[in-house]
């Protein structure tokens, strides 16, 4: 028998526990220098490598607290960036969430991303790849990258356009202004939005739902639902190289403010 106790951990870069049954696995502060961490990012992977072998795990969620805080982070990496003139870092960041992107998409698991506080594309394209999105209704979605001059990575573009087209998705991210988690569940990039206090609560009720779901079937209908997606993949190569195309343009060291 398989001792759950295995399942929780707890890591510089995130840590998981159970909680009612249901696997949760936390992202931890100071998201950029973590992420950039090939020990960290090979952690997370393998992390999830295990869950996807483990036969009693059929959903997760994926819980991120997020503050102001992380919008000036997130100006402050490329800041970093713009004055060495050395974008291994940037590579590193860019890899690590390409490579989590595509994970979450091929797990043969539900995963239910749960938010709350200010969101950063980073993170907003995260839940995108997962299959079921819930913000608490004091969520607020920045667009930090309009602020550096660059593009959004981890394949936001591509989830975007197939929820809403590009008409709706150009709008969300080409304007400079931040979106409600009302306004978000209007655009269709959450399903769910519960009070702060009972995030959790609603989160776990939502995800035992889920779980009465036979396996089979559950997993099933991932693969159904994901079948437009196989060329994630090839989507993620293309954003890789038109985002270093602006990187490497004499008018990004001019952007960070």
């Amino acid at each position: 028998m398989i001792n759950k106790n295995s399942f929780e951990i707890d890591f510089d870069f995130f840590s998981a526990k159970f909680l009612d049954g249901i696997l949760w696995i936390y992202f931890q502060k100071n998201l950029f220098i973590q992420a950039t961490n090939l020990a960290n990012r090979d952690a997370l992977l393998s992390y999830l490598d295990k869950i996807s072998a483990c036969d009693f795990i059929k959903v997760i969620v994926f819980r991120s607290f997020l503050e102001e805080s992380g919008h000036a982070e997130y100006i402050n990496f490329f800041q970093t960036i713009k004055a060495r003139q050395n974008n291994l870092d940037l590579h590193r960041l860019f890899n690590f969430y390409a490579s989590l992107v595509l994970k979450i998409s091929e797990m043969n698991k539900i995963i239910i991303h749960a938010t709350s506080g200010n969101v950063i594309p980073l993170f907003l394209n995260t839940s995108l790849a997962c299959d079921y999105r819930i913000a608490a209704d004091n969520t607020v979605f920045k667009n930090s990258f309009l602020d550096v001059g660059v593009l959004p990575i981890g394949g936001g573009a591509y989830f975007l356009s197939r929820l809403m087209g590009e008409g709706k998705s150009l709008e969300l991210l080409a304007f400079k202004k931040e979106y409600t988690a009302a306004a978000a569940l209007e655009y269709g990039i959450i399903d769910k939005i519960f009070p702060l206090s009972g995030l959790e609560a609603g989160t776990l009720k939502i995800a035992r739902q889920f779980e009465e779901v036979a396996e089979p079937t559950l997993s099933g209908l991932k693969r159904l639902l994901r079948f437009s997606s196989r060329d994630l993949k090839k989507y993620l190569e293309f954003e890789n190289h038109e985002f270093f195309k602006i990187i490497h343009h004499q008018s990004f060291r001019k952007s960070c403010k």
